[in-house]
């Protein structure tokens, strides 16, 4: 290999400083948007980074993140065809199978340093063609105290590597929510809500088998809603499986209980209940209302005391902010925080006692659902290359532990398991020429 390999150099050190397009978010979006340029006007341009260095405070983990980072930012520009060779980073070192370089046309190389109050990013493009380099660029940012945190955080939710896409299949439209609980005769049963129906399915090996139906008939108000939303709840009262089901196109939620095999209506409530918890040893659901034929929830959270499904006495509520996705966290039946993504898609986390903190300021997202007080997915604010994050929320905070990559759209999360594996349900609307099809994505590690 020729010796000018060409040299991409990331300089990063601590500093204060906001998470939203800023630090190492915002020096690879720069040094991804600079080689996009650089590249439009040629048509299919194979890039690698063949090389990568660490100087830094940052540990190898960091590294890799911020090397994955910038690959899938990469990857979305249609002028690049992106080979990742990298096959280990230690001891501040990436390891490459150069075997594959003479396919490339462009090499690139990683070096991270540190300076005593400034973050840069110094770019240089090589090329293998022409034998030289072609493009020099430095970039200029710093590092918050909460983005070296998540760059550091090692995968303690999963373990390296094992968190991931466990099942995918294609299902259809309107799908709203995926929830999940034990039948009578102990096989776990998953149920999908629709506008108009529930299905119920069981798994079998790799793939699930309908087990049964049920329609769901909505009195008038009907809203007329562009795209449905709404929640499915599923619990347990006096040894009776009961669900609560609601959207953005009904003023009220159905109360259903299962008797002799049957789904039969005990009552309604208005609002969408989100979560059954326990407070002062009182069960209550507890939930939020839809703006009427819109897509995000009014300012405030219900809690019902729980008697009777028709029984409203008691209602109470607190304000929170109008909310384009909300999640109650909670554990042993316990309400721990209440996180929400507002109408500008910015997340936002109320305490139990609904005061508010931000953990990480400006984080964008659109979808959002917690795992027993204990992990919160979120979706990226994206129409086509979506990502989902994860975060270990058992502190009562907001800690990153990985990240994955969506081709498409999350129009919802929804916490479960599928089969031994916990996890989150994924919704993911694709387009392709002209197109639409919606798939649903499992994602969780078997061995937690």
């Amino acid at each position: 290999m020729k010796k000018a390999i060409g040299s991409l150099l990331l300089f990063i050190i601590l500093a204060a400083g906001a998470w939203a397009q800023q630090g190492a978010e915002a020096l690879v979006l720069e040094c991804a948007g600079y080689l996009g340029a650089f590249f439009k006007n040629r048509f299919d341009v194979r890039v690698a980074v063949v090389s990568l260095e660490n100087r830094s405070e940052l540990g190898d983990l960091a590294m890799q993140k911020l090397y994955q980072m910038l690959l899938s930012r990469l990857e979305t520009e249609k002028s690049i065809r992106l080979v990742d060779l990298l096959v280990d980073f230690s001891d501040g070192t990436g390891k490459f199978n150069l075997s594959r370089a003479h396919d490339l046309d462009f090499l690139l190389d990683l070096r991270l340093i540190q300076n005593k109050s400034k973050a840069g990013l110094g770019l240089t493009v090589f090329s293998r063609l022409q034998d030289r380099v072609v493009a020099v660029k430095y970039f200029e940012q710093a590092i918050s105290k909460g983005e070296m945190d998540l760059l550091q955080a090692k995968h303690f939710a999963f373990a390296a590597m094992g968190f991931s896409k466990l099942l995918e299949f294609e299902s259809k439209e309107d799908l709203m929510d995926i929830q999940s609980i034990a039948g009578d005769d102990g096989q776990t049963q998953y149920y999908f809500y629709y506008p108009d129906e529930i299905i119920v399915y069981t798994a079998r090996e790799a793939s699930l088998e309908k087990h049964s139906q049920f329609k769901l008939k909505w009195a008038r108000p009907y809203h007329p809603v562009l795209h449905p939303e709404g929640r499915l709840l599923l619990l347990r009262s006096a040894r009776e499986l009961m669900l609560t089901a609601g959207g953005n196109f009904s003023p009220y939620a159905q109360v259903l209980t299962l008797r002799d095999g049957q789904w039969q209506e005990a009552g309604r409530v208005d609002f969408v209940p989100l979560r059954f918890v326990t407070l002062n040893q009182n069960p209550y659901l507890v939930g939020a209302r839809f703006e009427e034929g819109r897509n995000f929830f009014k300012d405030r959270i219900y809690f019902l005391p729980f008697r009777t499904p028709a029984d409203s006495e008691g209602l109470q509520y607190r304000r929170i902010c109008p909310a384009m996705a909300i999640d109650i966290a909670s554990a042993n039946g316990l309400l721990q925080a209440i996180h929400v993504i507002d109408r500008d898609y910015a997340y936002r986390l109320f305490s139990a006692d609904f005061e508010e903190t931000t953990p990480l300021p400006e984080k964008k997202g659109a979808s959002l659902a917690a795992l027993n007080g204990e992990w919160l997915a979120m979706s990226d604010h994206s129409r086509t290359a979506d990502q989902l994050f994860f975060y270990d929320i058992r502190d009562g905070g907001l800690r990153p532990v990985y990240s994955g990559k969506i081709a498409g759209e999350v129009l919802f999360i929804a916490a479960g398991t599928w089969q031994d594996a916990r996890g989150f349900w994924a919704g993911v609307r694709q387009q392709a020429d002209g197109m639409v099809r919606l798939l649903v994505q499992f994602w969780g590690k078997r061995d937690e």
